[in-house]
């Protein structure tokens, strides 16, 4: 990732996650999400937005709702932004934290044994 992609990433996360945050983003399938990662391509055509759920929530519906909602988030992103084009957002469920809570329970077990 070159500079400016680096800094578009950063300004998209913090943009989405106010917008979680704030609950401009309607959709009840997203609305325990966390934006954990973005990576936007070196020419700015797309980026990959990588969220988090709690356990009870499916992926699949909260991949769903942020489809639904992706023309709302580039038009709010392009009012925030002041880019040219926005980037095309493909959203991706990071598995990481829930790898990192079957780690913790294994040492917790091992621990305990």
């Amino acid at each position: 990732m070159n500079k400016r992609s680096e800094r578009v990433s950063k300004l998209i996360k913090i943009e989405i996650t106010n917008m979680l945050l704030f609950g401009e983003i309607k959709d009840p399938r997203v609305k325990d999400a966390k934006i954990t990662n973005v990576e936007v391509a070196p020419d700015l055509s797309k980026a990959k937005i990588f969220f988090s759920l709690d356990e009870q929530n499916s992926s699949d519906d909260a991949i769903n709702g942020f489809k639904r909602a992706k023309g709302f988030i580039r038009s709010r992103l392009a009012e925030v932004l002041y880019m040219k084009k926005i980037p095309n957002l493909f959203f991706i469920y990071d598995h990481s934290l829930e790898d990192l809570n079957k780690i913790e329970e294994i040492i917790k077990k091992i621990h305990n044994e």
